[in-house]
């Protein structure tokens, strides 16, 4: 809710053990000469054995621990299985189409996420029903996102049920009077499995900073190990910092729990950057993986990046026009409050930028 487009039921989504991803191109050089040698390599990927290590592929993307080729090999999974996708039984099947509406959804095809769901035609899955109320949540529409997560109930944890829709009441109308709605059930969450543990304090952390309570939403967070919380919370804690102008806290502790800043999330860079420049820092590996990782994204005029695109030209390397330029791409396709306040701030920059 914050510089990345990752709402809080999306990061539900991984408790089910499934993830979103964005798809990869693959190309072939072209009239080659099969009697030359061109290159050798060793093979760097493994290969995906069934439909739930593709989920939970996809899950250990979240972390920092991920390695960067996650979502290509679901991808290529993905693929793969469809090819033979009437011989799949009906479960299959159904898991199947969510982890193919989740890669559409990775890439902002939210519409195309929605009908490919359609396939399914007897929902049954805790993640399908997340899937939709997180897909409706971006595209700006609460009431759905909070009917669908109406259904989650009988069907998963009393605790996940009322976070989904409390989240999504929230999303809508930031009012403190949810925060305590859904701080009152703070007492199941010692019966809870550990991911939902994990996210219950996570949206609470979430809620609390937008309330401007910077200092609880860090104490939420800190009822889990720093090193195994989510990028998603990571994120969380970072403008929880920014709150309260910790910014050296957000620099040292990055650095000592990154492992590969050119592996390492854009949003997590975005952050990181961000708390560099505050302490005057102008030039550092990060800022410049950064600027790369920006560079080709405005090149390719990603729109499931474009809200990170944006933020970056109205923080880092000021160029509003810029700016407005991707906060418009992504208001095309996501309309949540965040993409909304986003959008009128890149608006603003550029008309004070103009009467200059």
């Amino acid at each position: 809710m914050k510089f990345v487009k990752c709402s809080a039921l999306k990061r539900a989504q991984a408790i089910a053990s499934l993830t979103l991803s964005a798809c990869s191109a693959f190309a072939q050089s072209q009239n080659p000469d099969f009697d030359s040698v061109i290159a050798t390599w060793q093979p760097q990927q493994q290969s995906i054995a069934n439909i739930g290590e593709a989920e939970k592929v996809l899950s250990s993307s979240r972390f920092l621990s991920a390695t960067g080729d996650e979502r290509e090999r679901v991808t290529r999974f993905a693929n793969f299985m469809r090819k033979d996708y009437t011989s799949l039984n009906a479960g299959q099947k159904e898991r199947l189409v969510i982890l193919e509406a989740r890669l559409l959804q990775g890439i902002h095809k939210f519409d195309q996420a929605q009908q490919h769901l359609k396939q399914i035609a007897h929902l049954r899955s805790p993640a399908a029903y997340l899937l939709m109320a997180d897909i409706a949540i971006q595209q700006g529409d609460a009431a759905k996102a909070k009917e669908t997560c109406v259904k989650l109930v009988g069907k998963t944890s009393f605790l996940l049920a009322f976070t989904c829709m409390v989240s999504a009441e929230f999303s809508r109308n930031a009012d403190i009077k949810l925060f305590h709605k859904l701080k009152a059930f703070e007492i199941y969450t010692s019966n809870a499995r550990p991911e939902e543990r994990q996210w219950f304090y996570e949206v609470l952390a979430d809620m609390s900073l937008q309330l401007g309570n910077a200092e609880a939403a860090l104490n939420y967070l800190s009822q889990n190990e720093f090193e195994q919380l989510p990028i998603s919370a990571l994120l969380v804690w970072a403008d929880a910092n920014f709150e309260t102008r910790s910014y050296t806290s957000v620099t040292e502790t990055f650095s000592l729990t990154v492992p590969d800043i050119t592996k390492a999330d854009d949003g997590l860079l975005l952050k990181w950057a961000i708390a560099e420049r505050a302490q005057g820092i102008m030039r550092s590996e990060v800022q410049t993986q950064l600027a790369k990782n920006m560079e080709i994204r405005v090149w390719r005029e990603d729109s499931s990046h474009a809200a990170q695109v944006a933020t970056y030209f109205l923080e880092i390397k000021q160029d509003f026009p810029l700016a407005l330029k991707f906060a418009e791409l992504n208001w095309q396709y996501a309309q949540a409050l965040s993409d909304k306040k986003l959008l009128e701030r890149a608006r603003r920059a550029n008309v004070a930028s103009t009467n200059a």
